[in-house]
């Protein structure tokens, strides 16, 4: 069984998997390997944002940390985010599908996508790493409501700056597609395991899916009222 058999057939791929004897953390790596190399081309692509808040940092407190912290936490938070990603899958696809679904290796198999994606933009960043030119500006002797006012105006001012640049838009619509295409392979998957029972293995998918389009609304309502009570202080 070879991986690069999920790129060339996935039904091949599942159908040899489920040959072998169940073993959800047969591919627990792979989404770890995702993971890091998600990490990795993150801060290949936002390398200027980062330097840009050590800058910042160092200029609000006096306390310089290279660079290259905020690089080896992005890409270890990355990898941690990832796993936990697989476990939540696993977990919501057992829920919906039933365990003989094999949800952990099914799911760990479709983090190929994510990975094989990350690889891709990794290169763009290094050859195409969008700029960020906002001048730092001086935080000292600034508190209360005029020190949070300038932090917010530079960080918005980098943010449009970022946004702006091709290969971060072609990016953010890439990775909404691999997380489809990551969804499609784990449907594959699911029916060659489940014997072609289509509706729990749509459970499975749907479950995860589902969970997913929560938090991130969760997470943007959230983000939202921050700003919000941020913007009124």
């Amino acid at each position: 069984m070879n991986l690069l058999d999920l790129i060339r057939s996935p039904h091949r791929y599942f159908e040899a998997l489920r040959r072998l004897p169940l073993a959800p953390w047969r591919l627990s790596w792979l989404p770890v390997l995702a993971g890091l190399a998600g990490g990795l081309s993150s801060v290949l692509l936002s390398r200027s944002i980062l330097e840009s808040q050590a800058l910042l940092l160092a200029s609000s407190t006096g306390v310089q940390i290279p660079a290259g912290v905020f690089w080896a936490f992005t890409i270890i938070f990355s990898a941690a985010v990832s796993f936990l990603s697989w476990l939540v899958l696993w977990g919501m696809a057992q829920l919906g599908a039933g365990r003989e679904a094999r949800g952990g290796e099914v799911y760990g198999a479709s983090f190929l996508a994510p990975l094989l994606w990350s690889l891709v933009l990794a290169v763009l960043a290094l050859l195409f790493a969008p700029q960020v030119s906002v001048p730092v500006p001086n935080l000292g002797g600034l508190q209360g409501a005029a020190l949070v006012s300038a932090v917010q105006k530079y960080t918005a001012a980098v943010q449009e700056q970022f946004s702006a640049s091709g290969v971060v838009r072609f990016s953010t619509v890439m990775s909404y597609a691999i997380y489809l295409v990551q969804f499609w392979l784990a449907l594959i998957g699911l029916r060659v395991m489940l014997d072609e029972d289509r509706n729990r293995a749509w459970r499975g998918v749907l479950y995860p899916a589902l969970l997913y389009l929560v938090l991130g609304a969760a997470a943007l309502l959230v983000a939202g009222a921050a700003a919000g009570l941020a913007g009124a202080v």
